[in-house]
């Protein structure tokens, strides 16, 4: 008997420790937009279940099976989907009356034909459509019509998306929750995705991402099923006939060029449908993967929360290396599987991506005050932040899923920037703010992202970090969401330290529209800005109405980072005036 996979428990901080050692290039390449993203059913989970809609197939076969009208037409039907659960149908007669869910044998039925699926969807009924089963017994469309909202591994790949670090997908979902994660993220600007279901849609206008569903989208069929309906792939003979039916050549052609010139990060997909075995083997000939690739990233990665590969992906590798496979297995198969779920490990590729970018931004920013050490000692302090960030990472209260996560470090990350940017609250609470389109390689000569001071950004965060790190104060979640709550809240860690809101601005203007719009009136308030104009203008550094130590009463404090750079030359110098600036 096969041994059950080895599961492992893996942390987002420990993908994140992974993405920073032995796969440091996968998550730089990732980054730079060099890997497509193949996306399967692992990470759709709230999508129809699909024991749910095998019990609707058999029960809609069932129930006409035992009626005296149409039993000729759906009794053979229904003995040949118990023969594909392996059940004798004459053991099981005389419950044909019954729902299938008051079977004894009902569990074992589900468990047997979710192996069996597209051999169920193939199930002919005589003088019906060839998806008879997938479009009427089961009635996909009403399986599919209130999904829940998009979860964690959607809203990190829109993310991605809008962080430039995404821009081919191929998924066999038929589901929307990509493009909703999308549309709300991006705040329903449209063309942000291109979404192929049909040959046509490959002559459409580009979008950041395009989004090859190559098995069909039932969003699609919905609305049109006389154009998309055909498109829905998923019974055995359409899966077995789909690499050589002509009306998915363009398809074909389209997600093999994504296999022959993008790597290819695997999520919630074990690839083993034969149809993507044929297609990757095709990619292969076409232009083949080299092994070893030092220093490059492999070109291909499982994500799987797994001690092995699975024999799908086993057979892949197989059929790409060839030979390569043989000669150095054990070490092709530990730099193709991440061991970690796709949730936790595009959730560590997101807090990756965003701290690498502002340390980037950092470090061009204070090279241009001829700083740059103290950028490059400021970087630890950055990937300290982003590691104890990662460690909130864990589900919500009667949740097994990093949603709720995702969700709140969205809407935390979005009034960061705002407030930084604009000197206001996000417009629309349910979008992200990007950090910028450009992928970190291509930083340099985004001018408008250096004009923005973001540098700063990453400064004033690694330097609260540094008083954190050396237990001076606790920095936590804003006490509400409203403006005068800041983006974070400090306290000092002494008797007496009380919770000051904290506000991040690129300028003084930022400041004074904060100030109008009220955001300081708990008067105890720390405003750090990018430059110095406020000071320049004749704000005041601080107003001290009492010792803090003893009543813990400071109106507000305004700090000048371009002022304290441009006094300090040494990192050391700048903790420790920056330190007795905030005087929290």
């Amino acid at each position: 008997m096969p041994q059950a996979p080895v599961v492992l428990e893996t942390s987002v901080g420990e993908v994140l420790a992974k993405f920073d050692a032995e796969f440091a290039s996968v998550a730089d390449a990732v980054a730079n937009g060099e890997f497509a993203l193949w996306v399967g059913s692992g990470i759709s989970r709230e999508a129809p279940n699909l024991g749910n809609l095998i019990e609707r197939a058999l029960d809609f076969i069932r129930v006409r099976a035992v009626s005296a009208k149409t039993a000729h037409v759906y009794l053979p039907a229904l003995r040949e989907a118990l023969e594909l659960a392996d059940i004798d149908p004459a053991v099981v007669q005389g419950q044909y009356g019954r729902p299938l869910a008051d079977w004894p044998q009902y569990g074992e039925i589900i468990k047997r034909l979710w192996g069996q699926y597209s051999r169920l969807l193939d199930i002919r009924i005589a003088g019906t459509d060839v998806d008879f089963i997938l479009w009427e017994a089961i009635d996909i469309r009403e399986a599919f019509r209130h999904p829940a909202p998009p979860a964690a591994e959607h809203l990190c790949i829109a993310i991605l998306i809008l962080e430039g670090a995404v821009n081919q997908i191929a998924s066999a979902n038929w589901d929307g929750f990509l493009e909703a994660a999308v549309q709300r993220l991006g705040n329903g600007i449209p063309g942000v995705i291109q979404v192929v279901v049909d040959p046509d849609h490959l002559r459409g206008p580009a979008g950041r991402a395009r989004l090859l569903k190559f098995h069909g989208c039932i969003l699609h069929a919905e609305s049109e099923p006389d154009l998309f309906r055909r498109f829905l792939t998923g019974s055995h003979s359409q899966i077995v006939a789909w690499p050589e039916a002509p009306e998915y050549a363009a398809m074909r052609n389209a997600v093999v060029n994504i296999a022959t010139t993008y790597k290819t990060l695997v999520l919630g997909l074990s690839i083993q449908d034969s149809n993507l075995q044929t297609l990757f083997t095709r990619a292969n000939i076409a232009h083949a993967w080299p092994w070893p690739c030092v220093p490059a990233a492999p070109g291909h990665v499982f994500c799987e929360e797994l001690e092995d590969l699975q024999r799908g992906q086993r057979d892949i590798l197989r059929l790409i290396y060839r030979e390569a496979y043989n000669v150095d297995l054990v070490g092709l198969q530990e730099a193709c599987l991440i061991r970690a779920w796709g949730e936790k490990v595009l959730i560590a590729l997101v807090l990756k991506l965003l701290a690498n970018k502002l340390d980037l931004l950092m470090r061009y920013a204070l090279t241009s005050l001829e700083k740059l050490p103290i950028a490059e000692a400021l970087t630890p302090l950055l990937v300290g932040l982003r590691n104890d960030i990662s460690g909130l990472a864990v589900p919500a209260p009667d949740e097994r899923n990093l949603t709720a996560f995702v969700n709140m470090a969205i809407a935390v990350w979005s009034r960061v920037l705002a407030i930084f940017r604009n000197g206001t609250l996000p417009n629309n609470p349910e979008a992200y703010e990007v950090l910028t389109s450009s992928t970190p390689h291509l930083i340099i000569n985004d001018q408008n992202s250096l004009a923005m001071r973001l540098g700063f950004l990453g400064v004033a965060l690694s330097l609260f970090q540094h008083g954190r790190e050396k237990g001076l104060w606790t920095l936590n979640l804003p006490v509400s969401n409203d403006l005068e709550a800041g983006v974070m809240t400090a306290r000092a860690l002494r008797a007496g330290g009380v919770d000051r809101p904290v506000f991040i601005v690129k300028s003084a203007t930022e400041a004074i529209a904060l100030k109008s719009d009220g955001a300081f009136g708990s008067e105890n308030v720390i405003v750090v800005h990018a430059d110095d104009a406020w000071h320049q203008l004749g704000g005041s550094a601080r107003r001290v109405r009492g010792a803090p130590g003893r009543v813990g009463r400071v109106d507000e404090t305004h700090i000048s980072l371009s002022n304290l750079l441009t006094r300090c030359d040494t990192c050391e110098a700048l903790k420790k005036d920056f330190v007795e600036e905030v005087m929290i």
